[in-house]
């Protein structure tokens, strides 16, 4: 494998997919809310997307069987002409800055060969101190955008510095194919999975696509997603020590 390649595993008509990305971020708060929209909307995978700047690892399960480190991609049909909902979920982001832009360019063409009209993606803000109550963040790609969820309570215009990896790219590359879309950012700590900006999180998503999910299984899947970030992060150190001992620059990983 060269190249990304996103694999199609059922053929399927679209219906103006909006493309809502989870990938792992900070807090983990975008990958939990997706993660939980799959499960809760019984979203039916339509494609995966394997590159060769993922992690060159598998991860190996209890039941004996290996894990394939990839992405997602499970769709959500709506009824009353409403978009469909098109959900980017996985384990991992790209490490350098020329593989997110392949990836995530070959992301917006998936998207635009099947019609899509909107992007939503989520994330984390990090804070670097917790709080009870966490607010809801958003950057969007025109002003128009910013006036709409701002009635929806997410706060424009209070955040800082950048959005790094997919949640910015897909933006950026999708406004470049005229496909208009915004982040949502629950405000977090930064240093550990947050289940608690994630429910916030899910709690104003529901609002915005008029949506039913609920949070009920919402710590079970951080404790879920924190085991995997764990030894994902240990093969990752792995990698990274063996390359040092060899005397070549040290990567870094963007989660």
């Amino acid at each position: 494998m060269k190249e990304t390649i996103i694999k199609q595993t059922k053929k399927v008509k679209m219906n103006k997919p909006v493309l809502i990305e989870g990938l792992p971020g900070i807090g983990l708060v975008g990958k939990l809310a997706a993660d939980l929209m799959v499960d809760e909307l019984k979203a039916e995978k339509v494609a995966e997307l394997y590159s060769p700047h993922f992690p060159h690892q598998v991860v190996m399960q209890k039941s004996g069987i290996i894990k394939t480190i990839k992405n997602e991609f499970y769709l959500v049909r709506r009824q009353n002409k409403l978009p469909d909902l098109l959900i980017l979920v996985g384990d991992v982001q790209a490490i350098t800055s020329e593989a997110q832009y392949e990836i995530n360019g070959k992301i917006i063409e998936y998207l635009k060969n099947n019609g899509g009209s909107f992007i939503i993606t989520l994330g984390g803000y990090g804070t670097g101190k917790g709080t009870k109550d966490p607010k809801i963040f958003g950057a969007a790609t025109n002003k128009s955008l910013v006036d709409k969820y701002a009635n929806f309570g997410v706060l424009f215009g209070k955040t800082s510095g950048s959005i790094i990896g997919a949640a910015g790219l897909l933006l950026a590359l999708g406004r470049m194919e005229k496909i208009p879309g915004v982040c949502i950012m629950g405000e977090t700590h930064g240093g550990y999975v947050d289940a608690n900006a994630a429910k916030k999180m899910i709690n104003i998503l529901s609002k915005i696509l008029n949506i039913k999910v609920s949070t009920k299984k919402l710590e079970k899947k951080a404790l879920e997603n924190k085991k995997l970030l764990k030894k994902l992060q240990e093969e990752q150190l792995k990698e990274q020590q063996a390359i040092i001992s060899m005397g070549e620059p040290r990567l870094s990983y963007i989660r």
